[in-house]
């Protein structure tokens, strides 16, 4: 375990490629907007500037100068910032100094970029180039890679960020260049894909133009109208995550008689029993602001500051939701208000009117039309936890109170600023059911009504591969905790990933030699075997323009118990369609009693738990079967319908079920595949895809991302070939 935590922490394997003078940035500008003044054809020039600081501190981090010292704030009484020093001991020119960082008004370390969190938004015309330089300016000597999430990158896999896969993480003290095409269009992000240093502020809204088909919004404000959902921790990431690694017990501050007020922290569960919460939640934020709540005293412990969302009485309004959590799920509603859900993770879907409630699980996005056709004043916007109290199987009622991220939207034409607190904002009932989408349980009762991804359907504007309803191949592969120990052994098939020490894009050779790769046939079944080792699912043999299908199942040893919990699924450098949500069974109260039974596993060999174990075993025949497959051969319904499946790139897999996705063989690449949850893909729930690798562009690979390195998609002429071969040996010579 303590070798994995350091791989992932990027504290090895690091190359040492010389320093850079770091810029000064405007800390005060929070948009890239590459289509002001801009159109396609020109090129948009941008630098992150990743810096360790605090949050409720004050730093002199401006255009003309860059001063680290801190002063640290905090909230007064009536919610004004104000330094804990008195006037007298602050610098002359402090009132010039911009806001400080304030997440939820707690003293913690954070990662900014910019000096913000989260970074600054980037909005860009689809196809326009982007040429974003980053430089790493974290002290601690770890490394970090940007992830462009939703870009496909076609033929420039070299910008898609993921550390050990596609390039060696930027080390302090380094500047790094990302060069790609903005596109698909529509609502994306980017985060650190590096460690576990995205929920500790490496994150932003990257926002690629488009036009939904239809007259259905007035206005369009991506910088004022993306709101960017985090759940915020007290601690550091990576603490959290040795604390899980060396199974630590959690204590939870409550008002409890004996124990001085703590007790071990137990898990929260959904409303069908199934696990939501191993770790506790804090609190919620979005975009910059939100407040924690002291359940000890019942109070909110500190007077922050919430975002207003502005609108004008009567216009219909696109906003943009971002998952970025580290793992609680959001359900998310506007007081009084419906939502128009058009999109998601990009990608335009039919719409979906009179929505209550939209479920944003991390990595996924969602554009929803909000019509502002209510009495001007303000109103509560809420991003609650599936959690719920101990009255499980009641629907999304009994949730656990006040987990939740907050924020106001505000009428303009309202003076007021003033909005009362309330313990619920919907009111549910079988006489008037709420409406809401994406649920990761299929049971709420007569008061909720969901739709679901595999429900969703793709515009008319999009034309759908014929290919799509033939898939070429069928890969199963089952997201469970089957590694290590049940507690940190977050696999797939069984297997922990661990990151190779050379990337496979850049350095081929030494990967393809390396011993991290996992045997031919797979790891040693004996059930005492930890299995961790690279993970590579490979379709070489499947030709461009064929279509694989993946059944991504999602079971524990023991399938009649719900000590499991759904898994949010991202699929790098791919849309894929989303043909088949499976459920497990439920009771008559709602709450889970078996696993869906439409896969069945077929190992029948001693010691050989199902379904531990599905990676590919040996037959008799020398070849290899899949242990998981279709009970009894047959395809369930409605997988092979000819429906109008939207388009995803990340979606979630129920716990006791299933989901069937199809994409397109049309990407050279190896793709990294994994659940969003951070601390779920730190232990090791990944694989990595291998698609066309004989198509995969060799030139103008840098393997030492330092001295000014640059991932080009452009393609390549000789001099620039030339000058990436003295960078390189540059690199080499100086590590």
């Amino acid at each position: 375990m303590i070798e994995k935590i350091l791989l992932l922490s990027n504290l090895a394997y690091i190359a040492s490629c010389g320093t850079n003078n770091v810029p000064t940035f405007d800390q005060t500008k929070k948009t890239f907007d590459c289509t002001d003044g801009m159109d396609v054809t020109m090129p948009c020039n941008i630098m992150l500037v990743i810096d360790p600081l605090t949050s409720m501190t004050y730093y002199n981090i401006k255009e003309d100068e860059r001063e680290l010292r801190g002063y640290r704030a905090r909230f007064d009484s009536n919610g004004n910032l104000v330094t804990l020093l008195p006037s007298s001991q602050l610098p002359l020119n402090f009132s010039s100094f911009p806001p400080p960082v304030q997440t939820d008004g707690h003293f913690r370390p954070i990662i900014t970029i910019n000096g913000q969190v989260p970074g600054p938004t980037i909005i860009a015309h689809e196809n326009q180039r982007l040429v974003i330089s980053v430089y790493n300016e974290l002290k601690n000597v770890e490394g970090v890679t940007i992830h462009w999430h939703g870009m496909h990158h076609k033929d420039t896999q070299r910008a898609d960020g993921v550390a050990f896969i596609t390039q060696r993480p930027i080390p302090p003290n380094t500047q790094f260049t990302y060069d790609f095409y903005a596109s698909p269009g529509g609502t994306h992000w980017y985060h650190a894909h590096s460690g576990a240093q995205r929920t500790d502020g490496i994150y932003g809204a990257l926002i690629v133009k488009d036009t939904l088909p239809g007259n259905m919004y007035d206005f369009d404000y991506p910088d004022q109208h993306t709101l960017l959902l985090m759940d915020w921790q007290r601690d550091a990431s990576i603490d959290l995550f040795y604390e899980k690694g060396f199974d630590l017990v959690y204590w939870k501050e409550v008002p409890a008689a004996g124990q001085e007020g703590y007790v071990p922290y137990s898990v929260t569960r959904s409303a069908d029993g199934t696990v939501v919460g191993p770790l506790p939640f804090w609190s919620g934020i979005i975009n910059d602001k939100g407040r924690h709540y002291d359940e000890m005293n019942q109070t909110n412990i500190r007077n922050s500051n919430l975002c207003n969302f502005n609108v004008s009485e009567g216009n219909r309004y696109r906003f943009r939701l971002i998952g970025a959590q580290a793992l609680y799920a959001f359900r998310f509603s506007i007081q009084d208000h419906r939502m128009t859900v058009v999109s998601t993770d990009g990608s335009p879907i039919i719409p979906i009117e009179d929505v209550d409630y939209v479920i944003v699980n991390t990595g996924e996005r969602y554009d929803v039309i909000v019509h502002a056709n209510q009495t001007s004043g303000n109103y509560w916007i809420w991003a609650e936890t599936l959690e719920v109290e101990t009255n499980i199987g009641q629907g999304f009622y009994n949730s656990i109170s006040k987990h939740r991220a907050e924020a106001i939207l505000h009428y303009d034409e309202s003076d007021d600023a003033s909005i009362d607190d309330v313990d619920e904002i919907k009111t549910c009932t079988s006489s008037s059911p709420c409406k809401a989408i994406n649920c990761p349980i299929r049971y709420y009762g007569d008061i909720i009504q969901c739709t679901n991804a595999d429900e969703f359907e793709s515009v008319p504007d999009h034309v759908i591969p014929q290919s799509i309803y033939s898939p070429n191949d069928t890969v199963f592969l089952n997201f469970g905790f089957d590694g290590e120990s049940t507690t940190s052994g977050s696999s797939i098939n069984g297997v922990n990933f661990r990151f190779p020490a050379n990337p496979p894009l850049t350095e081929y050779a030494e990967f393809q030699n390396s011993s991290d790769m996992c045997p031919t046939r797979g790891c040693d079944h004996d059930v005492a075997t930890h299995c961790a080792c690279t993970h590579v699912i490979d379709i070489s043999s499947q030709p461009r323009g064929s279509v694989v299908e993946l059944v991504l199942t999602n079971r524990a040893t023991d399938g009649s118990t719900p000590n499991g919990a759904p898994h949010p699924i991202h699929l790098h450098g791919h849309y894929f369609y989303v043909v088949k949500i499976g459920y497990p069974e439920n009771d008559t109260s709602g709450l889970f009693s078996a696993a869906n039974d439409d896969v069945e596993c077929v190992i029948t060999a001693t010691n050989v738990p199902c379904p531990r174990n599905f990676i590919a075993v040996e037959n008799q025949n020398g070849g290899f079967k899949q242990s998981l497959r279709w009970r009894d051969l047959i395809r369930p319904a409605g997988i092979d319908t000819q429906n109008r499946f939207a388009r995803k790139d990340t979606v979630i897999v129920p716990y006791g079920g299933y989901t069937v996705i199809r994409f397109v063989v049309d990407n050279p690449g190896w793709w990294f595949l994994h659940c969003h949850i951070e601390i779920h893909q730190l232990e090791g729930m990944a694989v990595v895809i291998k698609e066309l690798p004989k198509e995969i562009p060799t030139n103008n690979l840098i393997t030492c991302p330092g001295a000014g390195g640059s991932l080009s998609n452009l393609r390549v002429s000789p001099l620039i070939m030339i000058v990436g071969v003295i960078i390189t040996t540059l690199c080499v010579y100086l590590a």
